[in-house]
């Protein structure tokens, strides 16, 4: 059986958008839509909030980036995640 879904290519998904409202518009949405993803992870009710570091860590290892991370007395200093080629430049060791 074929598929004969028609697939939308970016720009015709933009043109979409912009008949219906401003490019400005359109980023506020998705910049929110964004943050309430995060917030709805974050501090979910019905289970224990995810720490950001986590999120931060799961999506840097599902990017296949390095990450780095820096503590002293049991408190997380720092975070770096990027490229292997970021990150050898970041630490020259």
């Amino acid at each position: 059986m074929e598929n004969t879904e028609k697939k939308i290519s970016v720009d015709e998904f933009y043109n979409f958008i912009t008949q219906h409202m401003t490019a400005e518009e359109a980023l506020k949405k998705l910049l929110s839509s964004s943050i309430i993803n995060y917030e709805k992870l974050k501090f979910d009710s019905k289970q224990e909030a995810v720490h950001p570091i986590i999120v931060m860590s799961m999506a840097a290892m599902d990017m296949g980036w390095m990450l780095a991370v820096e503590s002293g007395e049991g408190e997380v200093r720092g975070l770096t995640v990027g490229t292997e080629e970021y990150m050898n430049s970041i630490f020259k060791k």
